[in-house]
């Protein structure tokens, strides 16, 4: 599971005035970092270099709104195809559940 880095030694006025001052040592950095957190995603990191790959091409020459745009779009199906998920999964559970509670009780 990819596991990401809120530590407090992130400093969004660093990255901000990087972004200003020097986008493309700010996309260089942007890059290796989540090169770095997608390589510690353990079994899910060829799943999610591929995603980032894709979502990385829509995003190829975007305007920093238009940008923003698609990642946010990214971010909500990720969100519904997660939510989707875990309401398969409890309805995998509440069935178990019912067929535990159906047997006999020693």
């Amino acid at each position: 599971m990819i596991k990401f880095n809120a530590a407090p030694e992130f400093d969004f006025d660093e990255w901000a005035t990087l972004h200003q001052r020097d986008p493309e040592a700010f996309e260089a950095r942007r890059r290796a970092l989540l090169a770095i957190e997608v390589a510690r995603g353990g079994d899910h990191a060829t799943a999610a270099k591929a995603m980032l790959e894709r979502l990385e091409a829509q995003l190829e020459g975007k305007s920093d709104a238009e940008r923003a745009r698609l990642s946010l779009l990214a971010m909500v199906a990720s969100a519904k195809q997660m939510t989707e998920r875990l309401d398969d999964l409890a309805a995998r559970l509440r069935e178990r559940a019912d067929l535990q509670n159906r047997l006999p009780r020693p």
